[in-house]
C-alpha cells in the first residue's frame, strides 16, 4: 500500500543505525545506515549535472544522430525535469497520465526505451510526493548504489532503485522542494522556496540542522528562486526580498564535525536573478579558490540598474570579492557553463552564445546559431544548456526554436564545439513542432560505442516530451 503526506514514524539502534520504517500494510523493512553517498558516476545525477551546477558530464557525446526515440504519455513536467544514472531517468510529474501501473510524481524511466520502470504511486511501499511542491524546480539525487532522493513541502524520501521508501525524514520548511545538494559524501542540503535549508545527514539519512534564510538589513525571511549549488562543505544559494526588490547570494558553511550550518557571508544586488549560481572550482580555472558565476538585475548604488554576469571569487572569508563584471542586454534564464580546456564560460542569449575569458571576464567570440544552423529568421535559444568536457574536446547542448507561421514553428535539438568547430554544427535535430516553448534539464543514455553517451531532451509543456538523440 502507497504512503501519501504522511511522515513516517523512524527508530534506530545505536549501535548499528537500523533504520526501521513501519510502513502502511504491515511490512517492516529494515535498513541500515552506516556509510557514506556518492553520486552516480555516469549521465546528469542531479540538477545541472554537478553540484556545482557546471552543467558538465565527462562522457564524449555522440557524432551524429541516427534515431530518435520519444515518450509524451506520463504526464508534464515543469522547470528542471529529470535526473539520471547514464542508464535510468528518474523525472518529478506535476501532473501524471501515466496508465495505473506506472503512476505517481516520481518515475524511474529506461534511459534507453523511455519506458517507465515504476512510480511512486503504484510501487510496492513506496511515497508518493505532493506533486505541486516536488516538482516545481528540483530533479531527483541519483546515488551510486541506485537509489534516489526527492523531496516535496514536507519531507525528503530516500527511495530504493525499486521505488521502496527507505527513509523518510521531515523538512524544516513548507516552501516548494528546489531538491538535495550534495556538499560532502556525509551531508547534503534541502533547499526550500521560503529560504529554508534542512542539512540532512547521507550516512545516517537524518535531518542534522535547520536555517531560516533573511535578508541581511531588513531581517525579512528570504524567498530561494530557484536550486541551490555546491562547494566543498559550502552552499551557493540565491534568494529574494520582494519588500525592497533585493537579492541576496548566501554562502553556508557547513561544520561537519558538528553536523551544523551557519551564513558565512554574503553578497546583495539588486532585482531577482533567474539562474543558478554556477561554481567554478580551481582545478577548473586554475585560480586558488573558488569563482562564483552569478547573474545579477543590478548592482548596489548603481544609478541606472543593469543585468550583469558577475564573477565572485571565495576564498574562504567573511567576504566575496567581485573579479568581474559582464554587462548583459537582458537577464540569463538559464545558467552559463564553462570549458576548463580554454578556460571559458559560455552563456546564452537570443540566437546567440557569448565566450568569455573565465579569468578576466573579457569577451572573446559571439556565435550567431541562427546563421550556423541555417535557421529561419526569429530563430532563439530555449531553456537548459549542457555541454561535455571529454578530454581535448569541449561540446555543447542546445535547443532553439523558430516560428514557420503566426500559430505554428519547429524545435531544434543541437551538439556545437565553440572551439573545435566555431562555424558548424556537430549535428541538429527537430524534435518538435512549436513556435515557443522552454525545455527542461539535458540527461544521457549509452550509445553504441561503450563510454559514449546520447543526449536525451525533455520539452517543458502541457503534455511535456522526452527525447532520444542516439545513434542506434
Amino acid at each position: 500500500m502507497n504512503i501519501r503526506k504522511k511522515v513516517l514514524g523512524l527508530s534506530a539502534t545505536v549501535a548499528s543505525r537500523a533504520v526501521v520504517i513501519a510502513l502502511a500494510g504491515g511490512v517492516m523493512a529494515p535498513i541500515t545506515y552506516a556509510r557514506t553517498e556518492s553520486l552516480a558516476a555516469t549521465g546528469c545525477p542531479l540538477s545541472h549535472c554537478a553540484p556545482e551546477a557546471t552543467g558538465l558530464i565527462s562522457s564524449p557525446l555522440i557524432s551524429d544522430v541516427i534515431a530518435t526515440t520519444t515518450n509524451n504519455s506520463l504526464g508534464s513536467m515543469d522547470a528542471e525535469g529529470c535526473s539520471g544514472n547514464g542508464t535510468q531517468l528518474s523525472c518529478l510529474f506535476i501532473r501524471d497520465t501515466a496508465n495505473k501501473l506506472y503512476k505517481g510524481t516520481l518515475k524511474l524511466l529506461d534511459a534507453t526505451t523511455l519506458k517507465p520502470i515504476w512510480g511512486s504511486a503504484s510501487a510496492k511501499r513506496s511515497y508518493d510526493l505532493d506533486p505541486h511542491t516536488a516538482a516545481a524546480g528540483q530533479v531527483p539525487v541519483n546515488f551510486a548504489d541506485g537509489t534516489l532522493a526527492a523531496g516535496d513541502a514536507q519531507v525528503l524520501v530516500h527511495y530504493s532503485q525499486n521505488g521502496v521508501a527507505l527513509a523518510t525524514i521531515p523538512v524544516g520548511g513548507t516552501g516548494n522542494d528546489f531538491g538535495l545538494t550534495p556538499v560532502s559524501p556525509k551531508y547534503g542540503i534541502v533547499s526550500q522556496a521560503d529560504g529554508t535549508l534542512t542539512l540532512i545527514n547521507l550516512s545516517t539519512w537524518k535531518s542534522a540542522d535547520t536555517l531560516t534564510l533573511v535578508d541581511p538589513l531588513t531581517e525579512a525571511q528570504m524567498k530561494l528562486v530557484g536550486p541551490s549549488s555546491a562547494g566543498s562543505d559550502v552552499l551557493y544559494a540565491v534568494g529574494h526580498d520582494a519588500h525592497d526588490d533585493d537579492g541576496t547570494l548566501f554562502v553556508i558553511a557547513v561544520n561537519e564535525a558538528t553536523g551544523t550550518m551557519a551564513v558565512r557571508t554574503t553578497f546583495s544586488f539588486t532585482g531577482q536573478s533567474g539562474a543558478i549560481p554556477v561554481v567554478v572550482t580551481p582545478s577548473q580555472s586554475g585560480l586558488p579558490n573558488d569563482l562564483v558565476l552569478l547573474q545579477v538585475p543590478g548592482l548596489i548604488g548603481e544609478a541606472h540598474p543593469q543585468n550583469h554576469l558577475l564573477g565572485l571569487m571565495d576564498s574562504g572569508a567573511n567576504a566575496l570579492t567581485q573579479a568581474w563584471t559582464i554587462p548583459l542586454n537582458a537577464p540569463l534564464t538559464v545558467a552559463p557553463t564553462v570549458d576548463q580546456n580554454s578556460r571559458s564560460l559560455f552563456y546564452e542569449a537570443n540566437a546567440y552564445v557569448y565566450q568569455a575569458d573565465l579569468i578576466s571576464g573579457a569577451a572573446l567570440q559571439t556565435f550567431n546559431l541562427e546563421t550556423i544552423g541555417g535557421f529561419n529568421r526569429s530563430f532563439h535559444l530555449t531553456g537548459h544548456m549542457a555541454g561535455s568536457q571529454a578530454g581535448s574536446v569541449f561540446t555543447l547542448l542546445l535547443i532553439g526554436t523558430f516560428p514557420t507561421s503566426k500559430d505554428d514553428g519547429v524545435q531544434y535539438a543541437m551538439a556545437f564545439q565553440p572551439i573545435a568547430s566555431p562555424n558548424a554544427l556537430v549535428w541538429s535535430q527537430q524534435i518538435a513542432f512549436v513556435n515557443t516553448g522552454y525545455s527542461g534539464a539535458w540527461n544521457f543514455s549509452p550509445a553504441t560505442e561503450p563510454g559514449t553517451m546520447c543526449p536525451i531532451a525533455i520539452t517543458i509543456n502541457s503534455q511535456s516530451t522526452i527525447i532520444r538523440l542516439c545513434d542506434h
